[in-house]
């Protein structure tokens, strides 16, 4: 995102702007505050859904790439918003080691990541219910491969961050530079555009698919079934409401992917360009687009309630077939 780091180090950056305007002003010390409530959040929910997952032990390839996400956007939190909050919000000095070892090249991967793991997810939802029976026989091998390839993407897109960094010495501040104009949209579709036309193709596929299954009566149970046909047919039942919950679970992550960064993404061109100058509106959209790592895990946290109470949580459902009962496993949303 190197159309936000020279904006952002533009505004607070500067000695004669950062002491006139951002430090001193009302509007900038709310700001600040809301960067560390941002920061906390982003750590606590994050680690929460990480602890709560790894704790039960997942075994379901959702829960693993799940757990994969959390651990991108805690990254992002750690690496990102902290020295963000600390250096540009609290005034704390930069150092020469603190920018090039730590901010201007790990800053920028986990957000790449945080980025791709979603695309992974959504990848792997369409491969799931357009090849069911062959999804369910990939392994440990296709998951870790899957989750591995985001955090490779993300440490390769970084690179140029860490090449172009910058630490001012006279001003004592540190960023990132964009050397041309194609750095920018390279980077601008690469963080943007790209991940967007990925996922919208994954949905697409997943909602023909859906509705194809639908109108063939797949997904429809019938009551003049035999009783083991019908004991079948309610679990399959089951198990396509769990996977069509997990495609509306990730559409609001997309959703909230989309909030989050296209108005500083706009923002970003149109000021660029000369259209609009920058100003307190830009602070305030560059400082909510790192929502998106403390929405994530909130909206998992909401469409899973029941599994993160306890382990014991998972209600037994009795389905009546002929003159027995069995047992059945409620299916939960994360569990396929």
């Amino acid at each position: 995102m190197a159309f936000l780091r020279n904006m952002t180090i533009e505004i607070n950056g500067s000695k004669a702007w950062n002491k006139t305007v951002t430090t001193d002003s009302q509007e900038s010390q709310g700001l600040k505050w809301i960067s560390l409530i941002i920061l906390l959040g982003i750590i606590f929910f994050n680690l929460l859904v990480v602890v709560l997952l790894i704790s039960r032990n997942p075994k379901s390839r959702m829960r693993f790439f799940v757990t994969n996400l959390a651990i991108a956007d805690f990254c992002v939190g750690v690496f990102f918003v902290l020295p963000e909050t600390l250096f540009n919000w609290f005034d704390v000095p930069w150092n020469p080691y603190v920018c090039y070892i730590y901010y201007v090249y790990f800053s920028m991967v986990p957000f790449y990541v945080s980025t791709y793991a979603i695309v992974v997810l959504s990848i792997d939802r369409a491969y799931v219910i357009v090849r069911p029976l062959a999804a369910a026989s990939k392994g440990k091998l296709y998951r870790y491969g899957m989750a591995l390839s985001a955090w490779v993407i993300g440490s390769i897109l970084a690179i140029p961050y860490g090449v172009f960094g910058t630490y001012n010495e006279e001003d004592i501040y540190c960023m990132h530079d964009a050397p041309s104009l194609v750095f920018l949209y390279a980077d601008l579709t690469t963080i943007i555009i790209l991940p967007i036309v990925i996922v919208t193709v994954c949905y697409i596929v997943i909602i023909f698919t859906i509705r194809g299954r639908e109108r063939n009566g797949f997904l429809r149970g019938k009551n003049n079934d035999t009783d083991n046909g019908s004991d079948t047919n309610v679990r399959n039942r089951s198990i396509s409401k769990a996977k069509i919950r997990t495609i509306k679970l990730l559409c609001v992550v997309v959703f909230a992917y989309i909030i989050c960064w296209a108005p500083i993404t706009i923002a970003a061109v149109i000021t660029h360009h000369g259209i609009a100058e920058y100003g307190l509106w830009f602070q305030i959209l560059y400082l909510l687009a790192p929502v998106n790592s403390l929405a994530n895990p909130l909206v998992f946290l909401i469409f899973n309630q029941k599994m993160f109470r306890s382990k014991k949580n998972k209600t037994k459902k009795k389905v009546f077939s002929g003159t027995t009962f069995k047992t059945e496993t409620e299916t939960i949303s994360l569990g396929s």
